[in-house]
């Protein structure tokens, strides 16, 4: 098997099943069922992330909600998620993360479901498709942006299979990036790059810029210049980031060793039918050194 044929596998085994789109579409109508029947007919309820944007991983994904009411809605934003939370929790295990409710499972449910979902409470701005969504954390408490900018831009940007395999090495080696802040480093660094559609040269350019230029590099949203996305990581997580990405530089970028390349990706499983016949419901198994947590665990997006 050569490299370029190895990357291409894996990716290609990073796709969700059937069932597991099945339960994602399921888990989908039954929340936003759920939101209808306790909020009506006002707010604006679809898909987002990498869901709409292509960049979705087996090993770790979820499925992004938004919830967004009219321009007309007077209250608070603060109030508006509290509201979107103390419905949601009349039926579901949460937890709370910056702009958004986790739905971890059913209530009272005997056997893990695996929602897989956040739901992103917002508030349309009058006249535009911009949102502002409410912020837990941080010195803002409120967000202006515009999802729908952000999916384009990925989606267009020629960059979504090198994401995903960035994406997976990032989960795999427990790097601890947010999803939109990996996206944007990504298509702004293949901006200009001539060889996109080529793995294994666009994987080692990444590594190559994560190990020289992403503690300083500033990425902005594309829908707001005022958001500088990349304060959301913090100085000491830019350099670990940046020392891991060197050491799986130094390793791989002249190395023809599919060995180093599995370990790359903490993949020790050299026989490639193992990553077709494993159970269903398990994202990822092979080798001995990767146990993957839960795709919900962590703080990856």
């Amino acid at each position: 098997m050569t490299i370029k044929d190895y990357l291409q596998n894996i990716l290609t085994n990073q796709d969700l099943s059937e069932q597991q789109e099945k339960d994602l579409q399921s888990h989908k109508k039954e929340v936003t069922d759920f939101l209808r029947k306790e909020l009506g007919d006002d707010p604006v309820i679809k898909y987002a992330g990498s869901r709409e944007k292509g960049t979705m991983i087996k090993d770790h994904y979820d499925l992004d909600i938004v919830c967004y009411f009219p321009s007309s809605d007077t209250r608070p934003l603060k109030d508006i998620r509290n509201d979107v939370a103390d419905k949601l929790s009349q039926e579901y295990l949460l937890t709370h993360k910056a702009s958004a409710e986790r739905i971890l499972d059913l209530k009272g449910s005997e056997a893990p479901v695996d929602f897989h979902i956040d739901v992103v409470p917002g508030r349309f701005i009058e006249d535009t498709d911009d949102v502002f969504l409410h912020v837990a954390y941080g010195e803002k408490e409120r967000l202006q942006t515009n999802l729908k900018v952000h999916i384009d831009h990925i989606k267009n940007s020629d960059c979504v299979p090198i994401i995903r395999l960035v994406k997976l090495w990032a989960f795999r080696n427990n790097i601890n990036i947010k999803t939109f802040v990996l996206e944007l480093f990504v298509v702004k660094t293949l901006s200009d790059y001539e060889n996109k559609d080529d793995l294994r040269k666009s994987f080692i350019k990444i590594l190559e810029e994560f190990k020289d230029r992403f503690t300083s590099t500033q990425l902005v949203d594309p829908a707001n210049s005022n958001n500088i996305v990349s304060q959301l990581i913090t100085d000491s997580d830019k350099t670990l980031v940046a020392e891991s990405a060197k050491r799986t530089f130094d390793n791989l970028a002249d190395s023809e060793d599919i060995n180093k390349w599995k370990d790359a990706f903490k993949d020790n499983d050299t026989d490639s039918k193992s990553s077709t016949t494993k159970a269903p419901g398990i994202a990822y198994v092979a080798g001995n050194s990767f146990q993957p947590n839960k795709p919900w665990s962590g703080n990856y997006d």
